[in-house]
């Protein structure tokens, strides 16, 4: 009999995320805005959304998921008008960067510690990005700036 479940992945660097003061600093005190769901709209400030993009299972002990984590961040007008005076497209970077930079406090072979999730150890490894693009589906005059990084999680079955 099978007792024991994968926990969610992106629930862990979710938590990850609004555990860091310095990353939530950056993106606003409203935890929400880090999320493994759809963005708010109106969109008033930097959110973060992130999803599984594929999970690589080693064996029944170990999976391998690469999280997608998307900045999303609206036009300059709208930051202006929540007291953010910043480029948007500068400031997903810099939330993409710093996420990144978070994830890789937790990398893997001994180059950081894991943190701990649902009564297991995670690692972590910042694997690619930012990369950035303008999301224009909410119309020409609403773009989102966009920043993405690719994030490689270790999860095992216990603390280690």
């Amino acid at each position: 009999m099978i007792t024991r479940k994968t926990p969610f992945a992106p629930g862990a660097a979710r938590e990850l995320l609004r555990s860091t003061p310095e990353f939530m600093e950056l993106v606003g005190d409203d935890p929400q805005r880090i999320t493994t769901r759809e963005l708010p709209d109106p969109l008033r400030g930097p959110c973060v959304t992130i999803y599984t993009g594929v999970n690589r299972r080693q064996n029944i002990e170990l999976s391998k998921p690469r999280l997608i984590v998307s900045v999303w961040v609206p036009a300059a007008e709208i930051l202006v008008d929540e007291g953010i005076d910043m480029d948007p497209e500068e400031l997903s970077w810099d939330v993409a960067d710093l996420a990144g930079r978070i994830f890789d406090r937790h990398r893997q072979m001994g180059r950081g510690g894991g943190f701990e999730f649902r009564g297991v150890t995670w690692r972590s490894e910042w694997d690619a990005g930012p990369t950035t693009m303008v999301d224009r589906e909410r119309g020409a005059e609403s773009p989102l700036y966009r920043s993405v990084i690719e994030i490689l999680m270790k999860v095992g079955s216990g603390p280690r």
